[in-house]
């Protein structure tokens, strides 16, 4: 009998084609290519429009009124309510509704294995309601979550660490995430490293005949640890400044828009990119660029783009960050790394990949 799989995750695709959580989903789908039964628990959000092609099970709990579903779904959840402040008190609501939806679950789906994605929201409460009801658990942290949580105020961060650490196994983004929460914990439960790029299809064939247009690509969250604007500053210090294409979307958008116009850089924001849109933008694009910094204790766990710009043979100029060197390691050995929040260092490291992309 395949084993039942119940996921919880607070980020997942809202539509097809919805880049946000693609990773998580196609983790499991893979699972679920190998005979698990996967089941996923998510929010309902205001952007949510029809049905997700997957060969798992998808179930959307609702926390408000339809229109103000909003604490997830367009960014991270941090990021949702430094957008609109009013979303904070969404918080409880979602976390009540969680509970409610994973306690039929387990009556109804009966899972095997309780799953989840983020340690706070999901993780907090499926690692307490599935040792309440005897079921195995295991934990994946992805980045900003595991920096939150190690941050916490003491008593609420023992709370969740003890919920945590209930669970039979917790996974963390990168080998510098594990050093880090393993000084906080007492060793009772199997820490791992997972990066999540499992799931990633193999290499892209690309015509090399073809030169690469002379621009620098970003993909990712515009918050303010990606830094987008220490890379845009680069790119005005270099000669004949050449486009940006800024693929991605955030409460940071409308500055970095701004800087780049007193900039006068052509840089050209897409927002959120579907897989076409994505695909053409790593084909056409000189380099990427991993430009993060470490924000108030918040930093980069394993970006998935470094490994997405391998299977397209594309060059990668990142900084020394979070989980970033060990990635790095493996899609480009030898690569020199840039030290964060240095634009005049990112200037000469995207100068040289330039030259020796473009000639």
């Amino acid at each position: 009998m395949s084993e039942r799989v119940l996921v919880l995750s607070s980020t997942f695709p809202q539509y097809v084609g919805d880049p946000r959580g693609q990773f998580i989903l196609r983790h499991w789908e893979a699972r679920a290519a190998a005979g698990a039964q996967v089941r996923f628990l998510v929010p309902e959000t205001a952007w949510v429009r029809g049905g997700l092609a997957s060969s798992c099970e998808v179930v959307r709990f609702r926390y408000a009124p339809r229109g103000w579903s909003s604490l997830t779904g367009q960014f991270g959840i941090l990021e949702n309510i430094r957008d609109r402040p009013w979303r904070a008190a969404l918080v409880l609501p979602f976390m009540a509704a969680l509970r409610r939806a994973m306690l039929a679950e387990l009556r109804g789906f009966r899972p095997d294995l309780v799953v989840a994605h983020m340690f706070l929201p999901c993780g907090l409460v499926a690692a307490e309601l599935a040792r309440a009801a005897g079921v195995a658990c295991e934990v994946y942290g992805h980045g900003t979550d595991v920096d939150l949580t190690m941050r916490l105020p003491g008593l609420m961060r023992a709370r969740v660490l003890q919920a945590l650490l209930s669970a039979r196994r917790v996974y963390l983004p990168s080998r510098e995430k594990l050093v880090r929460f393993a000084e906080m914990v007492d060793g009772r439960t199997e820490l791992a490293v997972e990066t999540m790029i499992g799931g990633l299809s193999g290499h892209v064939l690309i015509d090399r005949s073809v030169r690469p247009d002379p621009s620098i690509l970003f993909l990712g969250r515009l918050i303010a640890q990606k830094g987008v604007d220490d890379l845009l500053a680069a790119a005005a210090l270099l000669p004949g400044r050449p486009r940006v294409d800024i693929a991605g979307d955030g409460p940071e958008r409308r500055r970095l828009q701004g800087m780049a116009t007193d900039l006068a850089l052509d840089a050209r924001f897409h927002g959120f990119v579907e897989e076409a849109a994505r695909d053409a933008l790593y084909r056409r694009s000189a380099l990427l660029c991993v430009p993060s910094r470490e924000i108030a204790g918040l930093s980069e766990g394993a970006p998935l783009v470094i490994a997405e710009a391998q299977q397209y043979g594309l060059p990668v100029v990142a900084t020394a960050v979070g989980g970033i060197p060990e990635l790095m390691a493996q899609a480009q050995p030898g690569s020199a790394l840039v030290r964060p929040g240095a634009p005049a260092l990112l200037a000469e490291a995207l100068g040289r990949g330039l030259q020796l992309r473009c000639g």
